[in-house]
């Protein structure tokens, strides 16, 4: 048989079989440390193990996963530091977009803000479907940007945070001050001042690394 007609049939499995395993981990059901194997992820999809291994090696591509010698694949583990890091890289590309984003975004634009914002406001107590909004919601300003590059490290960098487990809206305290943030910060995007929109993306970006600190420290207490 031709490769290339056997690997364009299980492309279309491999692609479901990766988005699946994403939303695992932007879930929480598939965090740092834990294991993830050809089989394993095939008998839960009902699929052959060939898409399940494409799957798995595109998100080891991603750095989402790491290979185990005769173990197979387990999700890649971050640390306090690497953690620190993923977040100052997300400050730096949101801060400067959120800027741009000011002086480019649409009314039409600002409307489907404010509806996302809305519907996070019905969800404060389902942080999942919160978690699946609030993603909307910054994924939407960087398309107002129009800036393709910026918007291929953003879902990078969004990827690589869902292995770090339960959203940090999971946090009562924190879904609420963080619908604050947003309608500051809508309301800076109303008024195309960057400058506010800049320091409000800096200071939402901020809280929200505040309490992904606490999780990882709390982790550390309950493994002591």
């Amino acid at each position: 048989m031709d490769p290339k007609s056997n690997k364009s049939k299980y492309e279309p499995q491999s692609a479901v079989c990766y988005e699946y395993l994403v939303s695992k981990m932007q879930r929480g059901e598939l965090v740092s440390g834990m294991s993830v194997t050809e089989q394993g992820v095939a008998d839960e999809l009902g699929i052959s193990r060939t898409p399940a291994r494409e799957a798995l090696r595109r998100l080891e591509s991603d750095g989402l996963v790491v290979s185990e010698p005769r173990f197979g694949m387990k999700v890649t583990e971050l640390g306090y530091i690497e953690t620190l890091e993923l977040y100052e890289a997300r400050e730096a590309l949101e801060m400067a977009a959120v800027e741009i984003c000011a002086e480019k975004i649409s009314d039409i634009e600002i409307a489907e803000l404010e509806i996302l914002q809305e519907q996070m406001a019905g969800s404060v107590r389902d942080p999942s479907r919160m978690a699946s909004l609030n993603y909307a919601f910054h994924k939407a300003l960087l398309n107002a940007v129009k800036n393709r590059y910026l918007t291929m490290s953003f879902e990078v960098i969004q990827k690589t945070l869902a292995i770090l487990g339960p959203t940090t809206l999971a946090n009562t305290e924190r879904a609420e001050e963080s619908l604050t943030e947003h309608q500051a910060l809508i309301q800076c995007l109303k008024q195309g001042d960057s400058a506010g929109a800049r320091k409000v993306m800096g200071r939402h970006l901020s809280n929200a690394k505040r309490i992904r600190l606490r999780q990882i420290n709390q982790r550390l207490v309950d493994e002591s």
